[in-house]
């Protein structure tokens, strides 16, 4: 019987020194606020497309990683299962660059670096109907000053 007992005593034992050990690994400051800052924050072809939309755009605000949820709002839906799905469809998503007015701050023209593809079509119905003009540029025209100034000209001239 006393075998037993000091058998319970030293799992009790281990068991309140792994305990804690653990709590103090807790409280790590490493695991308590895991984050750091993202090295490099542009991509080096986004870095090439901002000074380029610095210089075709000049006229605007140009903002970088802009999210979707920041400038589009869910419109009342009366059950709230649907407004959640899609509040989270726009959550995650986020426009490469907006371009705004420098006065009003008001968006006048999205620009992503990628093609329209299957996959990233909601963007583009989204903008539609929003009435937010969404410029898709490739890597080819994303590199010439004259394509992306075309671009953008063509795609805010029904906003002025």
């Amino acid at each position: 019987m006393t075998g037993f007992i000091g058998l319970v005593l030293v799992a009790f034992a281990c068991f309140v020194l792994v305990f804690f050990i653990k709590q103090r690994q807790y409280r790590h400051p490493a695991l308590r606020m895991p984050y750091q800052l993202k090295h490099p924050f542009f991509q080096p072809s986004e870095t090439e497309l901002l000074a380029l939309l610095q210089q075709a755009a000049n006229d605007y605000l140009i903002l970088s990683k802009v999210r979707v949820a920041d400038v589009i709002e869910v419109t009342a839906i009366p059950r709230r299962a649907p407004w959640y799905q899609a509040v989270n469809r726009i959550s995650a998503a986020r426009f490469d660059f907006l371009l705004c007015d420098r006065e009003t701050l008001e968006p006048r023209c999205a620009i992503e670096m990628e093609q329209a593809t299957e996959a990233n079509a909601f963007l583009d119905e989204l903008s539609q109907t929003v009435g937010l003009p969404l410029v898709r540029l490739s890597p080819e025209t994303a590199r010439s000053y004259t394509d992306v100034r075309a671009a953008i000209v063509q795609a805010t001239a029904d906003r002025q």
